[in-house]
């Protein structure tokens, strides 16, 4: 049965000056090396990834049997372990990238709790739609949740209403918009379809979780 692997390609302005102040406000030293702070959800996701691959590489024990096997019922707990399991180094390191940049600017401009939360119902959502209507082959990997924080930014730069918002939005889009085709079934040995559904569920957190904005008086 063939894995897989959810690779992903990663792809003077005075008047955002003051965009770029709040949009970065919060990106102190102290975040960087403080327990408790808004990274620490992200600290504790990457270690968690990078713990179940070395223990797989260290004791031998094939770790991808417990990805997601669309339809298959006696491995439907991949729905939500998938983002955990990785076929290679090259494939691991690859994700942890672009999740760490993405993540960081989520925690950054939220908190650690709701970048957890987020990425909880990001792989559970994503990872539904997978088993359900995914090919017929094991589906590992995190750039599933990676699109899922690559959707989630875009749409927030929409509905956020605030211009640093929009400012990182445009940012991550220069810089990473060429991810916006591995939604597309471009390669058999890639799993378009995590990709696809975690865009999706990025997006769809994005609108039922916008700031609701203050009346004015």
């Amino acid at each position: 049965m063939r894995k897989y692997d959810l690779g992903i390609p990663v792809g003077s302005l005075s008047f955002f000056e003051e965009a770029f102040d709040e949009a970065f406000s919060n990106l102190l030293i102290s975040e960087l090396f403080m327990f408790g702070g808004k990274l620490t959800g992200l600290y504790f996701l990457v270690a968690a990834i990078w713990a179940s691959f070395l223990f797989g590489a260290v004791t031998g024990y094939d770790l991808l049997r417990f990805g997601i096997l669309p339809r298959d019922w006696d491995q439907v707990e991949g729905v939500l372990l998938w983002p955990f399991l990785h076929a290679n180094l090259t494939h691991l390191t690859s994700n942890t990238v672009t999740l760490v940049v993405f993540g960081a600017i989520i925690s950054l401009r939220g908190s650690s709790r709701e970048f957890l939360t987020l990425s909880f119902f990001i792989t559970l959502y994503a990872g539904l739609g997978v088993w359900l209507m995914g090919r017929d082959a094991l589906h590992v990997g995190a750039s599933g949740l990676v699109f899922g924080y690559f959707g989630y930014i875009m749409t927030r730069g929409i509905y956020d209403g605030r211009i640093s918002s929009i400012v990182i939005s445009t940012a991550v889009m220069i810089f990473f918009g060429g991810m916006i085709w591995g939604i597309m079934p471009t390669d058999e040995r890639v799993s378009w379809e995590g990709h696809l559904f975690g865009f999706l569920a990025g997006v769809v957190l994005a609108v039922r979780y916008k700031p609701r904005r203050r009346r004015r008086s």
